[in-house]
């Protein structure tokens, strides 16, 4: 049975290398301007500039010098620097007391530092499409049963 065993071992060493990975943490130095797009597995801390389209599963901290211009995308955002463009969390979004936000903000949960500049528009997405959409029952009123005092009265 050592060959079952192999495998185990095998499998267990393939998870934890994707778990470390998906836990690893890259830099982008404030001396750094990026134009274009980025995406991929991972967390990710931006001092420098940004201009594009940046597309992750992880989380991604827009550090105090950073200026970014275009679209955010990730699990959770954090901002401490400045946004020209769209910011789209799929778990949740945090602004410092030094974050300054001009744009869109798309996110199930928002946090905001007192001290954070924001002006824009935000959609708390937290709820299913499907939530979201009144029932019918809901929506239409339900069809009144002719009584004493109704129509059908002579």
């Amino acid at each position: 049975m050592p060959l079952f065993a192999k495998k185990k071992i095998d499998i267990k060493s393939q998870r934890s290398q994707t778990a470390l990975s998906q836990n690893e943490t890259s830099y982008f130095g404030k001396n750094l301007t990026i134009k274009g797009r980025v995406s991929g597995n991972g967390n990710v801390i931006i001092m420098g500039g940004f201009d594009g389209e940046f597309n992750l599963r992880g989380r991604v901290k827009i550090a105090q010098p950073a200026k970014i211009k275009g679209e955010v995308k990730a699990d959770v955002i954090s901002v401490n620097g400045s946004v020209e463009g769209r910011l789209a969390a799929q778990q949740r979004l945090h602004l410092d007391k030094t974050a300054r936000i001009e744009g869109q903000i798309v996110t199930p949960k928002l946090s905001i530092a007192e001290g954070a500049f924001f002006d824009g528009e935000i959609t708390m997405s937290g709820r299913s499409a499907q939530a979201s959409k009144p029932d019918a029952a809901d929506a239409a009123p339900a069809p009144q049963k002719p009584g004493p005092s109704g129509p059908d009265q002579k």
